[in-house]
């Protein structure tokens, strides 16, 4: 007999029977009657061509071939009860694997603090992380490839939904020795003419679109001189003299001796940082993480 034609049910009537060695006591634990039980254990001892039980005395007892094969049942059942288990984790989000995107200025702070009241309350689940821009991240769950993004932008309201986590102010990040460095704020009016270093249009199109509006809507122009995917190299090439960004409030953790930070005190120069994931999807591990931004950052 094949393996996969072994029955698991009758497995568990064959070893609720060996347990009690009495077919009545057995049918009661399984809230069944005799017959069909007895029926059942006959099944299989047709299917196995193995006598199981000597039925040849008042007691029932288990044959040789009986009590080896109890121990291949129990080993069978307790795998394919680890099965479901490993099953009902990933339906029901206590286990499996959460696939998130972030972008990179989260990393510093908000990132990690999502990540880690996550982990202390389901510890079971496991996380593949990615640093993506906010246009990578909505293609990313469009294609099912991550569960979860922590974005800048909000995307298709038809494919994607988002739930502020939170505001931060712009700040501009400047050389020690810039003309600008001894000054606690600073407007977007007077950057006119700075040499900007930004993030890499080509991989965050929509950001790169919203700086601009942003200093168009008091006549100054942005057209970062260089631009980089990652917020170390922009503020590296800062702290080296080659020009001032425009950054988030949550990357002035990074704070190199030749650096500092000037808040950029416009109304207008806020950004929102956004728990991104697919329309209408009901999964439990990402709901969760739903209800733990609004807990955490609402």
């Amino acid at each position: 007999m094949r393996q996969s034609e072994l029955n698991l049910r009758r497995l568990r009537y064959f070893v609720t029977v060996a347990e009690e060695l009495h077919f009545g006591r057995a049918a009661e634990r399984l809230h069944m009657a005799q017959p069909p039980l007895s029926q059942q254990i006959r099944r299989l001892e047709d299917d196995l061509s193995l006598v199981l039980f000597d039925r040849s005395t008042r007691r029932v007892t288990l044959t040789d071939a009986g009590a080896a094969f109890l121990v291949q049942a129990r080993r069978l059942l307790a795998t394919a009860d680890s099965v479901d288990r490993f099953l009902d984790d990933h339906r029901s989000g206590e286990g499996g694997t959460l696939h998130l995107g972030f972008v990179d200025s989260s990393a510093y702070e908000v990132m990690p603090r999502f990540l880690r009241e996550y982990r202390k309350r389901w510890p079971d689940v496991d996380f593949e992380l990615r640093s993506l821009s906010s246009d990578q991240q909505h293609a990313a769950l469009l294609a099912g490839e991550i569960d979860l993004g922590i974005g800048r932008t909000m995307g298709d309201g038809a494919n994607i939904a988002a739930v502020e986590m939170l505001r931060e102010q712009l700040y501009l990040a400047v050389p020690s020795g810039h003309r600008l460095s001894e000054q606690a704020t600073t407007t977007l009016r007077r950057l006119e003419g700075e040499n900007f270093i930004g993030f890499d249009r080509l991989v965050s199109p929509t950001l790169h679109a919203e700086l601009v509006g942003m200093f168009a809507a008091v006549g100054v122009g942005y057209a970062p001189i260089i631009e980089a995917t990652e917020y170390t190299s922009i503020l590296g090439l800062v702290a080296a003299g080659e020009g001032v960004a425009v950054v988030p409030a949550g990357v002035r953790t990074f704070q190199p001796p030749e650096l500092r930070y000037i808040e950029i005190r416009d109304s207008a120069a806020v950004v929102r940082l956004m728990l991104l994931r697919r329309q209408g999807e009901n999964v439990r591990k990402v709901s969760r993480g739903l209800d733990l931004v609004v807990e955490l950052f609402g």
